[in-house]
Formats: C-alpha cells, structure tokens, sequence
C-alpha cells in the first residue's frame, strides 16, 4: 500500500469473503451452482483479489482482441 500498488479497503472483510469462497468451493456449492472446476474457482478467485486489491497503477489491460471462453475466462487469441 505505500508504493500505491494496491488500494486501501477493509483487510478483515477481504478475508472472510476469500474464506467464505473457500469453504463455497471446498462444499461444493460455488462449483455447482457455477459449472467451474475447483481449480477454476480458484484461479477466478486469485484474479478477483488481484485485480480488487490493485490500485489500478500499472495495470495491463487485457487485449483488445481477448477471447471469452464458455467459462467466462479471458484470453488472448491463439
């Protein structure tokens, strides 16, 4: 936070919603209820927090021409 690389929010609220995620992908409802695979879940859930937590400076963008999977996933064309 003091090199403006990520924003200041609520610590103790980010890790209840990562632990309530957790415990959702672990029972298997989050995974039911969104088709995902567990390592999906938390693939979703590394970049949810990462792209939360950044203060926006220095982000990349995804490119212009990012290619949505079925799943939701963003990729660059092949």
């Amino acid at each position: 936070m003091q090199t403006g690389a990520f924003r200041a929010l609520n610590g103790h609220f980010a890790a209840h919603v990562v632990a309530v995620t957790i415990d959702a992908v672990q029972s298997g409802i989050l995974l039911e209820r969104t088709g995902l695979t567990a390592g999906d879940a938390f693939s979703e859930l590394g970049d949810l927090l990462q792209d939360g937590l950044s203060s926006g400076q220095g982000a990349v963008e995804p490119p212009a021409a990012a290619v949505r999977s079925s799943k939701g996933r963003i990729s660059a064309p092949s």
